[in-house]
């Protein structure tokens, strides 16, 4: 063993912002069925290079379901862009797309059902590494408690999923509502039902069972509620797809 091998001490690891960007935008929903092989080639081999294509946005990630269950969301994909900025997603190049899409946008976007869609800034970005899966919980603080939620999230529970064996990064992502409205109001999703405006906490892993987990994060969901968190907590377990980097 080297002398380098042998000084390399895994403790002094520190967990860093593992997001590139200041702003995000997140999407998930369902996608027909009977469309979905169609569907699927478009969103890979077009539509995520014609989004990274933009300046400003730094990293596309798109995932598929990991595990069906009843106690999650029927969302069968997630897709997060990350951007230089917030205003990045209501920029002149980003909206003119919108109000521009391809022949192939127009036919297969309508596909995804049941779309949530939201623009954010990045709160709190904190990791090693980027994880082949990814617990996507969509949520909003209850009344007044958003300060009481937001410093929870990032004061206690980001640390102590991150000390735990298989978490890799974690991610506050607070929605915008100008930001989002610019872009779902554009002709690329005219007639579609969209919903969002909601926080997102992004948990990365590398977990080898993917349902072994599941109890876990039903309990911290169960935490984020009493810390300031609605009821209404939308949650799902999603690997790894594709990446992509901007230009």
């Amino acid at each position: 063993m080297s002398a380098e091998q042998a000084a390399f001490d895994p403790d002094t690891i520190r967990p860093a912002a593992t997001l590139l960007g200041a702003g995000a935008l997140t999407l998930w929903g369902e996608t027909d069925p009977g469309a979905e092989d169609e569907f699927n080639d478009w969103y890979t081999h077009e539509h995520i290079p014609e989004r990274m294509a933009v300046p400003g946005f730094l990293r596309a990630r798109r995932y598929v379901e990991a595990v069906r269950d009843s106690r999650m969301a029927p969302w069968k994909y997630f897709t997060l862009y990350e951007t230089e900025a917030l205003a990045t997603l209501r920029s002149e190049g980003y909206l003119r797309m919108l109000e521009n899409p391809t022949q192939r946008t127009r036919k297969y976007l309508p596909h995804f059902a049941a779309m949530s869609r939201t623009a954010c800034r990045v709160t709190a970005s904190l990791g090693i590494g980027i994880g082949g899966n990814a617990a996507v919980l969509e949520l909003a603080p209850e009344g007044d408690r958003g300060t009481e939620l937001r410093s929870w999230i990032t004061g206690s529970f980001v640390p102590d999923l991150l000390s735990r064996s298989g978490y890799l990064g974690v991610h506050l992502l607070e929605s915008d509502e100008d930001a989002t409205e610019a872009g779902s109001g554009t002709a690329a999703y005219q007639g579609m039902t969209m919903t969002g405006g909601r926080w997102i906490v992004i948990i990365e892993g590398a977990w080898t069972r993917p349902a072994g987990v599941i109890t876990e994060h039903l309990a911290d969901i169960e935490r984020l509620r009493q810390h300031g968190a609605r009821p209404d907590v939308s949650y799902k377990l999603f690997q790894l797809l594709c990446y992509a980097s901007g230009s």
